[in-house]
Formats: structure tokens, C-alpha cells, sequence
């Protein structure tokens, strides 16, 4: 493959350098979102449900948890928007 040079102006660098910061703050957010961990009488309280309602959820599959019981920030959010 032969050497190619591509010109590029200064302001279509600008905008690929702020899509990459875009998409990489959008997949911190997510791993983030993902990562923080809440437990039953905490999402609770977040919902306004009593703690058995809660457990309901989780026993019937609709709020799934992590193995130590714990329910994640990004379930809560996908739970919300159904």
C-alpha cells in the first residue's frame, strides 16, 4: 500500500477530537451507571415502593440483581423506562 496524504482543515479535526470526547464520555457514563450498586431498601426508597414490593420484583424476574443482592443503577433505569 502506497503512502497517502490526507488533508484534513483545522475545524474537521476539531469536530472528530469533540465526537471521540462525546462517544467516550457517553461509555464512562454508561460503565459508571453500571458499576454503582444499590440495595433492596435503597431502590426502595428511589421508587417509593416498600422494600417487599421490591423483593417481588426481584423474585419475579423484573428487577434483576447482582450475585451479593444488590441492584445496579442501570437496572433501575431500564426497569423506569419500560
Amino acid at each position: 500500500m502506497e503512502n497517502e496524504l490526507i488533508l484534513v482543515s483545522p475545524t474537521t479535526i476539531k469536530a472528530i477530537i469533540l465526537k471521540a470526547l462525546d462517544e467516550h464520555d457517553s461509555l464512562r457514563k454508561e460503565k459508571k451507571s453500571e458499576n454503582k450498586l444499590f440495595s433492596i431498601n435503597r431502590v426502595a426508597k428511589i421508587l417509593g415502593v416498600s422494600h417487599a414490593t421490591v423483593k417481588k420484583l426481584v423474585a419475579n424476574e423484573t428487577l434483576k440483581t447482582t450475585p451479593d443482592n444488590k441492584i445496579t443503577e442501570k437496572e433501575i433505569n431500564r426497569y423506569l423506562s419500560k
